[in-house]
């Protein structure tokens, strides 16, 4: 029965496209050491990888293959040896460790201030002279600058110790989130090509908020509202990100929860607080007001207004929305028990923000697994293309981070389309008088 079973379609499809996958992402890891991977070896590989995952995805059966799981594993493995790809976030971590190490508050100065300091040992000077928007203090939260420290005390310089923690957190999410997921679903979290690239390849740090906020909702289910809550505020000490889903989880916890949750996150904040500064929140003032990056809606409204009304009626929408979903949340119902709306929320935080960077889909990534969707698939496919940018081209005209015209109602019409597909498919449909 078992030795069947291994030549069943859907078995054959999970090796088939689980090897397609593996070499496209080990050659891309071979191109990243050999003087780095172009815009077309990317986009060539994130192709191949969403294809064969979207094969696996229409050929699984209720009944899966433990090779879904090691095929996963695998591509992390590769992904660890590989140099990020077309991202230059990775300097500021390496920078943020060593000025935390040096100093013991990595956000009182921005590392432009340090440009002519000759008392930086010179493998930093080198991590120094990449770092992008050296004119603006860290935006990363205390959680994720203890862990940058940590790194540091391990491997000046090098990014592997980090690599290594964020599989971790992956691995993590993996665990919780395997037992309840469909076929499927497990196919898209151990395969997701964004995960892999922007986690693996760049080493982004959303995959250690996003760890710890699937660990509160884990444990919150097991009514360990303690565990529960002071998980889900190193999650937001972690990344800011995370406090938007942060009531759905404190909600069916009990009421000192949310007490526990604060001080957890306040505690985290304020040794750097009592030093005098504002810990990321300067950095993520200046973002939140000056930044513009792969908007959607966002862009729109600043096209005909202006980009402070744009963020202004932004912010009023998304207030909205959070509220409906936060309204129909609190409502008993067997839908609470399953995992929160994040990907409602996120998503519709990134359709009107002015910042939608690649990355910052991931918060997607775990909800639409749990509740797969056409939309929810599509978006996590399509944000890649945000990289096609005047920089990535070699395109002066554009600007370093401006895309082509046809490039955002290429990606967020194919999320309007995925979108309409869903619509149509939950609509009711009506019976012949």
């Amino acid at each position: 029965m078992t030795k069947r079973h291994r030549f069943t379609p859907p078995g054959v499809a999970f090796t088939f496209a689980g090897g397609i996958t593996l070499v496209a992402w080990g050659t891309l890891a071979w191109w990243s050491q050999s003087g780095g991977a172009s815009l077309g070896w990317m986009l060539t590989t994130m192709t191949v990888a969403w294809t064969a995952l979207a094969w696996a995805l229409a050929h699984a059966s209720g009944r899966d293959s433990p090779g879904i799981l090691v095929f996963g594993i695998a591509f992390r493995l590769v992904a660890l040896t590989a140099q990020p790809v077309m991202e230059d976030d990775h300097y500021r971590f390496l920078w943020d460790g060593y000025r935390f190490a040096a100093t013991g508050n990595p956000y009182t100065a921005a590392p432009s201030e340090h440009f002519a300091d000759a008392a930086i040992p010179p493998e930093f000077h080198r991590v120094l002279d990449r770092i992008n928007h050296p004119d603006v203090p860290t935006i990363y939260g205390p959680l994720t600058e203890w862990m940058f420290r940590l790194c540091h005390a391990i491997a000046p310089a090098q990014l592997w110790p980090w690599k290594l923690g964020l599989l971790g957190a992956e691995l993590t999410i993996l665990a919780l989130l395997w037992p309840g997921l469909s076929t499927r679903g497990r196919l898209l979290l151990a395969w997701c090509p964004l995960a892999i690239f922007e986690t693996g390849f760049n080493a982004h740090p959303d995959a250690l908020a996003l760890a710890l906020l699937v660990a509160a909702w884990w444990l919150g289910r097991r009514a360990w509202s303690g565990a529960a809550a002071v998980a889900l505020g190193l999650a937001v000490a972690a990344k800011v990100f995370a406090v938007l889903l942060a009531p759905f989880i404190l909600w069916r916890l009990r009421r000192r929860a949310w007490l526990v949750a604060a001080a957890t996150v306040i505690l985290l904040y304020a040794p750097f607080w009592l030093r005098g500064s504002l810990a990321d929140f300067a950095g993520l003032r200046a973002m939140a007001a000056e930044w513009e990056f792969n908007s959607s809606i966002y862009a729109i409204v600043a096209w005909f207004a202006s980009p402070t009304v744009a963020r202004a009626a932004g912010g009023l929408a998304f207030g909205a929305i959070w509220l409906a979903f936060f309204a129909r949340w609190r409502a008993p119902s067997p839908a609470t028990e399953r995992l929160p709306p994040g990907e409602w929320i996120y998503g519709a935080f990134l359709l009107l923000s002015a910042v939608a960077n690649p990355w910052y889909c991931l918060w997607l990534w775990p909800f639409v697994a749990g509740r797969i969707s056409a939309t929810g698939l599509c978006a996590l496919a399509a944000v890649s293309l945000a990289y096609v940018t005047g920089m990535n081209l070699g395109d002066a005209s554009l600007g370093n981070f401006g895309h082509p015209w046809w490039l955002r109602p290429v990606e967020f019409g194919a999320i309007g389309i995925a979108a309409i597909f869903d619509w149509r498919k939950r609509k009711p449909v009506r019976e012949p008088q």
